[in-house]
């Protein structure tokens, strides 16, 4: 069994823009080939299935930015089977989906999920692929050559919690 992991480690969070009437988000399901963990914060995609996958790379795809940890007991419960197993635990909808906030809202977002280092205000970001270096991470993005998916606001802050987190708008630009 894996160790647990504090509540507050991985996170996204708005400083502005979220929650509201006019929020952007997005449900999909985990695509069957992550095989791990996609922690809050995580940039991901959607494939041609319509499943989520982790990262955007150099395609041309909607960012978004994963609100809740693939694992969390309203994604998935693998408590047992509630027919067979008395007490198990039951909640109200794991329906197999996640929550993303798309990249085109009007928030700033705070993100735990990002390569250390340094970020000026008003640098590009993109994302990694699975099989590249940190699928899913914020990392520093080149311009019309990297899927650009926000731009650095006020660099490395605390996440609320004591975390490291990068905050950034929601700003996608497509690679020429």
């Amino acid at each position: 069994m894996a160790a647990p992991r504090q509540m507050t480690a991985n996170t996204l969070n708005a400083l502005k823009g979220w929650p509201n009437m006019n929020a952007v988000d997005y449900h999909a399901e985990l695509d069957s080939s992550i095989t791990d963990t996609v922690l809050a914060g995580s940039v991901v995609s959607l494939n041609s299935s319509g499943n989520f996958i982790q990262g955007v790379g150099t395609t041309a795809v909607m960012p978004m930015f994963l609100f809740s940890n693939s694992d969390d007991p309203d994604v998935v419960n693998d408590g047992g089977d509630a027919a067979s197993d008395a007490g198990v635990f039951i909640p109200i909808s794991p329906t197999g989906q996640a929550m993303a906030l798309v990249a085109v809202g009007a928030y700033e977002l705070v993100s735990t999920a990002f390569e250390a280092g340094s970020y000026a205000p008003n640098a590009p970001l993109t994302s990694d692929l699975a099989g590249g270096a940190s699928p899913g991470k914020l990392s520093p993005g080149v311009l019309y050559t990297d899927m650009i998916v926000g731009i650095v606001s006020r660099g490395v802050v605390d996440n609320g919690y004591g975390k490291n987190a990068l905050a950034f708008w929601p700003f996608p630009v497509f690679p020429t």
